[in-house]
C-alpha cells in the first residue's frame, strides 16, 4: 500500500487521535500475532483506515486497552481490538498486498533492487501462503490486480485504463466488508473511486522520477517540459475522483468512527494531494484555493 489515506492531524481532536493510533497499534499488533513479527514492517496508513472503515460498517465494536510497544517496551501504547475479524481482515490484506507489491517489484526494477525485493518477499512467503489460505478471496483479488496491472503498463494504457485495476481492487475488498446488500453497493463504488484515487496520486507523486527513468506513468502524455502545469492537470483529475468518492462516502452508515473517517476523507486526501503534488515540487506560486477541503458542503456545491 501507499500511505496517502491518513488523516489531517491538525482537525483531529485529542480523544479522536488516540482512538485512531489505537486502530493503527492494533494492527500492528494483529500482523506480529497473525503473521509473525517480520511482518509489522508492512503496516500502513492505507489498511489502518481500511480496518477502521471495516469496523465502522460492520458494526464491530472496538475496544481499547493498554499495553506495552514491542519495538519500544518502555514505551506505553493504547490497542484497539475488536469482537469480529476487522483487524484480522486488514492484516491479510496487508500481507497479500505487500507480498505482490515485492512480485511487481521484482519485474519492473534494476538488478540491486530487484535482488532486494527478492529477499524481502522471502521473508513474507509464509506469512503470505498462510493470508492466501484464511482469505482466498483476497488472494484472487490481489492476483488479478497485478495481471491486469501488467497488462495495462505494457499497452502504456491512459489514465482511466491504466487506474482500472487497483480501483476495481479496493471495490471488491470493500465489498466484502459487509452482508448488507444496499451498503455493499455503496462501499464498491466509494472503493472503487478510493482504489483510482490512490492509484493517481501515487502516479502523479511519481511522475518526476519516472519522466527520468523512462517508466511507465499515465500522466507522462500530459507532460510538456513545465511539471507545474502538469502537477496542476494532476490535481484536477484527482479532485474529480474525489469528488465522486465523496458521493458515495455521505451515503455510508457508519457504527463508529465518523468523525476520524470524515477527517480523513474530507480533509486528508486534500492535504496529501497539497503536500505530494505542490509542496514536493516547490511551486513557486501558491493560490490558497488551489488546495480545495473535501468537506461536505464544498461536495454538495455550497459556499
Amino acid at each position: 500500500m501507499f500511505g496517502y489515506i491518513r488523516p489531517y492531524y491538525d482537525d483531529l481532536k485529542m480523544r479522536e487521535y488516540e482512538l485512531y493510533r489505537s486502530v493503527y497499534c492494533g494492527l500492528c499488533k494483529h500482523l506480529g500475532k497473525d503473521y509473525g513479527i517480520i511482518n509489522r514492517i508492512a503496516l500502513s496508513y492505507d489498511c489502518t483506515a481500511l480496518a477502521m472503515l471495516n469496523m465502522a460498517v460492520s458494526s464491530d465494536r472496538p475496544c481499547v486497552s493498554r499495553g506495552r510497544c514491542v519495538f519500544d517496551p518502555f514505551k506505553k501504547c493504547m490497542f484497539c481490538n475488536c469482537e469480529n475479524d476487522s483487524l484480522r481482515f486488514a492484516s491479510a490484506v496487508t500481507v497479500i498486498m505487500t507480498y505482490y507489491k515485492f512480485q511487481d517489484t521484482i519485474e519492473d526494477s534494476e538488478f540491486f533492487k530487484k535482488t532486494a525485493a527478492r529477499i524481502a518477499r522471502l521473508f513474507f512467503l509464509r506469512s503470505h501462503n498462510r493470508a492466501k489460505r484464511d482469505y482466498p478471496e483476497i488472494e484472487k483479488i490481489a492476483k488479478e490486480l497485478m495481471t491486469a496491472q501488467s497488462e495495462a503498463e505494457k499497452t502504456h494504457a491512459d489514465i482511466d485504463s491504466a487506474s482500472d485495476p487497483t480501483a476495481k481492487a479496493v471495490s471488491q475488498i470493500c465489498a466484502l466488508m459487509t452482508d448488507d446488500e444496499s451498503q455493499k453497493k455503496v462501499l464498491s463504488v466509494f472503493g472503487y473511486y478510493l482504489g483510482r484515487w490512490i492509484y493517481l496520486m501515487d502516479a502523479a507523486d511519481d511522475l518526476s522520477k519516472d519522466i527520468k527513468s523512462k517508466s511507465f506513468n499515465p500522466f507522462i502524455k500530459h507532460h510538456d517540459g513545465d511539471i507545474n502545469k502538469t502537477m496542476d492537470y494532476c490535481n484536477s483529475v484527482l479532485n474529480m475522483t474525489a469528488s465522486q468518492l465523496v458521493l458515495a462516502y455521505d451515503l455510508l452508515t457508519f457504527s463508529d468512527f465518523r468523525a476520524i473517517l470524515d477527517n480523513i476523507v474530507y480533509d486528508g486526501l486534500s492535504f496529501e494531494q497539497k503536500k505530494h503534488l505542490f509542496d514536493r515540487h516547490k511551486k513557486k506560486e501558491k493560490k490558497k484555493d488551489m488546495y480545495p477541503v473535501l468537506s461536505k458542503e464544498h461536495s454538495m456545491g455550497k459556499e
